[in-house]
């Protein structure tokens, strides 16, 4: 062998050798480029874990994968598995954990912040211009695509609903695994509530004017997601849309006027709902849920997606954005729109009805605007809230409809299915609390369970307000 060819050996052993070495230093090793992934995997049969301090991904997968530092922000670098702040201005403590908490395993921005303070001199909570912070509990350079992992079709649910309070909660991911533990395969969270607190770091321009996420709660909604992903668990993201104390608060030109002083209507009520028939809430609330879409989560979902039912009617103004139309006409509208840009952002759109809308008396759907067959055709989902509770005594010639779980919930699911003529899946809302019900437990659960199931609706999701489920948990745990 002549000297040269000699001399390309040894190199080419010495860069395969240092591959090994580079690779046994790493937790995790990701091939990015196909040449890499056919050369080194097939060549050397790498599908498998070779040691126990390497993993290496394997060539039918790591396309799944993405860089997680591929869009760093300014002043970022991540190296040796830390993640590094160097600013070219001073910026707060509080500023510098928003900017880069979905970056890391932290889930609450105080737990972020205090870790910087400690594990950083920092001053007065000022990170100067030039200093340098280390960040813990970073990422690793490459994770799972959690996005591109959603589920392409819509499961059979047994979901819970949680406020944004409680899914905000450091605790609330270690339940996780029991809630899959327990049956349960899917969460609602909510987004937006009636309150008009937006629990997200939303970049959507209402929420960045008026702040309206200033007492937000889920600090790390990727981290949210990432961690349901990992569980098996579908994610729901709620959204109540038209009422909205905090965008009413914010914007008088969002509320429904009186007609008889021109100011708002129904004053001194806690009944603040914004304009159905404004096309800037509209827009608002479509942005947000499109924002959500692209987080990645499963599903958005429109709550008091209707007019308001309470207050004096007759004196109700609306300004008709786009023409004056029928109340069911502007609701399905507004869905029509939001429906074809979520979709378009890669998740399904489910709406919640009243109960009673199932029944299709019209003076109810006139009232509401919302006409079941009108909104089959813009949405993936109905959930009409067949709470037995909320309906009228003598309701149905039921003299407590709330003692009578089976029929409201059989009939209900039935009639939206006949109404939607098919197009939609029906997927009830189940009722988890006690009120107005002689005996509340696990068989009064599971009564509305085989009723939805009899119905033929796909799957089921169970309303506390307060998030106590010890009675669900013990009929599925039966």
């Amino acid at each position: 062998m002549s000297h040269k060819l000699r001399y390309f050996a040894l190199a080419g052993v010495s860069v395969i050798t240092a591959i090994f070495i580079i690779a046994a230093s790493f937790s995790s090793m990701v091939y990015i480029k196909d040449t890499v992934k056919s050369l080194v995997i097939r060549t050397f049969n790498l599908y498998e874990t070779p040691a126990a301090t390497v993993s290496v991904i394997s060539g039918s997968s790591y396309k799944r994968y993405i860089n997680t530092y591929q869009a760093i922000p300014e002043g970022m670098f991540h190296f040796a598995n830390m993640l590094y702040y160097k600013g070219n201005k001073n910026t707060t403590v509080s500023d510098l954990a928003l900017s880069v908490i979905e970056m890391t395993d932290y889930y609450k921005l105080y737990s972020i912040k205090q870790d910087l303070l400690s594990l950083n001199r920092i001053n007065q909570n000022i990170v100067n211009s030039g200093e340098i912070v280390i960040i813990d509990k970073s990422l690793p350079p490459f994770i799972y695509d959690y996005k591109s992992a959603r589920a392409g079709n819509i499961i059979f649910t047994k979901g819970l609903y949680f406020s944004g309070d409680t899914a905000g909660r450091e605790s609330f991911l270690s339940r996780l695994p029991v809630f899959k533990s327990m049956g349960i395969n899917a969460i609602v969270f909510d987004v937006k509530d009636i309150t008009g607190i937006v629990h997200t770091k939303s970049r959507v321009k209402e929420v960045r004017e008026y702040n309206l996420n200033r007492r937000g709660a889920i600090d790390n909604l990727p981290g949210l997601i990432r961690k349901c992903r990992e569980n098996g668990i579908y994610t729901i993201a709620r959204i109540a849309v038209f009422h909205d104390q905090l965008l009413w608060a914010s914007d008088p030109s969002s509320r429904i006027k009186s007609k008889s002083t021109g100011r708002e209507w129904n004053p001194g009520s806690h009944e603040m709902w914004c304009d159905p028939t404004n096309r800037k809430v509209q827009d608002y609330n479509i942005a947000l849920a499109v924002e959500l879409a692209e987080s990645g989560v499963d599903e958005v979902q429109f709550d008091y997606i209707r007019f308001p039912t309470l207050g004096d009617q007759g004196d109700a103004a609306f300004v008709y954005s786009d023409g004056k139309k029928e109340r069911s006409e502007i609701i399905a509208g507004f869905l029509q729109r939001a429906h074809e840009q979520i979709r378009n952002a890669g998740a399904f759109v489910s709406i919640d009805i009243f109960g009673v809308v199932a029944w299709g008396k019209r003076v109810d759907i006139d009232k509401t605007g919302q006409d079941i067959a009108l909104l089959a055709k813009h949405c993936d989902v109905i959930s009409p809230m067949l709470y037995p509770s909320h309906f009228n005594d003598e309701f149905d010639g039921f003299k407590n409809p709330g003692d009578h779980p089976y029929h409201f919930i059989l009939e209900g699911c039935r009639k939206v299915a006949e109404l939607a003529g098919g197009k939609v899946i029906v997927r009830p809302w189940l009722q988890a609390f006690g009120w107005r019900v002689s005996r509340y437990n696990a068989a009064y659960i599971a009564e509305q369970v085989k009723g939805s199931n009899d119905s033929g609706a796909f799957g089921y999701l169970f309303w506390n307000a307060s998030n106590r489920y010890d009675e669900v948990f013990q009929s599925m745990g039966k």
